[in-house]
């Protein structure tokens, strides 16, 4: 019962009307099923009693058959007309023994014809009977007594066309007369077989039961399951029948499926024959006045649900009507269309209903106002947070200008001292070019426009350095067009000159290496032979680069103790300790804020081996406008 407490109205409303329409359809199966079952069991009586009828025939006939067959093949005439040599003798027994076997064939109707055939190749029939009997004799058991030898063909006249037969058999053996004595043949020795041709209509009788009120079919089956007879006069096809079963018991009527119908079907055992009684009755047509009434039943039982309906969803739509509008209305707002806050709803019914009513306009209301009251915060924090962001990326790359410029101004001192006008008309050309491209254009560019950029700084750098190292690109195709941010290669590069090669004297090699890897991310290697880093030192600079909490904040406080501890820190981006490696952190935070935290840079070095920065830029990112 809990359970139904939380159901709707409306659906414990029609578990009652069901539970109701369920007992009258109960009580009508219920009362169907009971007739059905009388009706069937009166049919299996009179199905019972026809098939004893028929049984009684078949015994009965068998009877008459096998007394005739016993008659004939005792008979002397018979006996001797088989063991006798003498073709005139023979002949004129056998015009003896034809009104003999003609005469037999009298006291049973339904004898088609009657064989005898010898073993020495002398043969007696009254119709022609022998060529289609003869070879059943190899076929026969060693002592057959009126044995049945199956259905069979036979094509005696025109008027009897490919008639089915039953054959019966029995093996003749040899009796001399009392009193003689036969040298050439012993006594009970196998000398010919006697074949009745019997009309199968001849077992079963006469008068065929009448089955057609039930279409009731009844078939009798030999050891083969051939049909020898039936109420439809046997025209089925053997393989059309259902399974038998295989016991000689036979079996009470059980519902089978048949030609794509139900049947009730019975059985019998007919021992004289080994075959079976078989009775297929169709349940349709067995139950079809017994059907009629069940339609009429449903028929009335459906026109007075009809009635009732109408007066019952009245009732149901008038107590469920405003609860229906007031649930529609609540799934419309749960939808959560800001539209649809403004809506409110007006219900027209009960006390009950018109309180809720109420109570949800007013719920509505505050909802409205909390709404638009979050709605102000929200958009006021989203501002906030998109001009913090533009600030700190703005920030970022203002920091990496002033230290390159500086340093490059102070090269193009030291080298206007000691050389003539054209190195520094070259230091100048390359310095504008890289401070125009710093400055305009988009904020995206493909790679290979900061290759360029990178290629000016690293000329100048050279020059600086009197060509103590030198530069090898390998760069892919793929690589060269993958946009990047402005600015983003150069801190790289520098980081590597200034760390790796100006505090040694050896010449050095600076490797550029980019190319797309199979997820669609830039990987960017910027590789040195200089002096490395050390492991305290490189440590240090890996734990600023993991951190996932750098801020523009961060990295002002660095710039200011940057500023604070002088020039010559300035110039160095990475080895002071002042400024914590502003020149790599601002790289790894642009790229972090731009591509997401799985993008960014990682470093290896060894004292005396060189570094090797690596720089990832995943494709198919998603970010704001910086």
């Amino acid at each position: 019962m809990a359970i139904l407490r939380k159901l709707s109205i409306r659906s414990q409303l029609l578990i009652l009307a069901a539970s109701t329409i369920a007992v009258v359809l109960f009580i009508m199966l219920h009362t169907y099923s009971t007739m059905s079952g009388m009706i069937t069991r009166n049919h299996e009586e009179y199905v019972n009693q026809t098939i004893t009828e028929i049984r009684k025939n078949v015994t009965s006939s068998k009877d008459v058959i096998h007394r005739l067959m016993q008659n004939i093949s005792y008979n002397q005439d018979v006996q001797s007309y088989l063991v006798e040599k003498d073709e005139l003798v023979r002949y004129e027994m056998f015009i003896k023994l034809n009104k003999f076997l003609a005469s037999q064939q009298e006291v049973k109707e339904g004898i088609l014809d009657i064989v005898i055939s010898g073993n020495n190749g002398v043969f007696i029939d009254l119709r022609g009977g022998n060529r289609y009997v003869s070879p059943l004799k190899a076929t026969l058991p060693a002592r057959a007594n009126a044995w049945y030898a199956g259905l069979h063909v036979v094509n005696f006249s025109p008027g009897y066309l490919h008639q089915n037969a039953l054959v019966f058999a029995t093996k003749i053996a040899f009796i001399p007369p009392e009193g003689t004595f036969n040298n050439e043949v012993a006594t009970n020795t196998n000398i010919g077989t006697l074949f009745f041709v019997v009309d199968p209509r001849t077992l079963v009788g006469e008068e065929e039961p009448d089955t057609r009120e039930t279409n009731t079919q009844l078939y009798l089956l030999d050891r083969d399951r051939k049909v020898i007879t039936g109420s439809r006069n046997g025209k089925v096809e053997v393989d059309a029948l259902p399974d038998l079963p295989t016991d000689e018991a036979g079996s009470e009527g059980k519902t089978i499926d048949w030609n794509g119908q139900p049947y009730i079907m019975q059985t019998e055992p007919l021992p004289e024959i080994e075959g079976h009684i078989v009775s297929m009755a169709p349940k349709e047509e067995l139950l079809r006045d017994l059907l009629d009434v069940r339609r009429q039943e449903l028929l009335i039982f459906g026109l007075c649900l009809v009635v009732l309906a109408v007066p019952f969803m009245f009732i149901i739509n008038n107590i469920l009507r405003p609860l229906k509008k007031l649930i529609f209305f609540m799934t419309t707002i749960k939808r959560g269309d800001l539209l649809k806050f403004k809506k409110r709803i007006s219900l027209q019914g009960y006390m009950e209903i018109s309180i809720m009513a109420a109570e949800m306009n007013g719920m509505l209301d505050e909802i409205d106002n909390l709404t638009q009251r979050l709605l102000d915060a929200n958009t006021q924090l989203y501002g906030t947070e998109l001009e913090k962001k533009k600030s700190e990326l703005a920030f970022l790359r203002s920091q990496i200008n002033p230290h390159f410029l500086y340093n490059t101004l102070e090269a193009i001192t030291g080298i206007a001292a000691a050389t003539g006008q054209g190195n520094i008309k070259m230091m100048t050309r390359a310095l504008s070019s890289i401070f125009r491209y710093s400055i305009k254009g988009a904020d995206e560019v493909p790679l290979r426009e900061e290759v360029r950029m990178v290629e000016s700084y690293v000329q100048i750098q050279q020059m600086r350095f009197a060509d103590r190292f030198s530069v090898q690109y390998e760069l892919s195709e793929s690589a060269l067009a993958f946009p990047v941010p402005k600015m983003i290669l150069q801190p790289l590069v520098e980081n590597a000159v200034y760390h790796g090669f100006e505090p040694t004297f050896r010449r050095g090699l600076l490797r550029i290496m980019a190319t797309v890897d199979e997820d669609g991310a830039l990987l960017v290697v910027v590789e040195d032979d200089g002096i490395g880093i050390e492991p305290r030192r490189m440590e240090e600079i890996r734990g600023m680069l993991s951190s996932q909490s750098q801020t523009a904040v961060g990295i002002a406080e660095a710039a200011d103790n940057a500023r604070a501890a002088g020039p010559d820190v300035s110039a160095d981006p990475v080895a002071s300790k002042e400024p914590k490696s502003i020149g790599l952190v601002n790289v790894n935070n642009r790229l972090r804020l731009l591509y997401g935290q799985e993008c960014g840079i990682s470093i290896e070095s060894e004292p005396g081996n060189g570094t090797r920065i690596r720089l990832r830029i995943a494709d198919g990112r998603s970010r704001e406008d910086a």
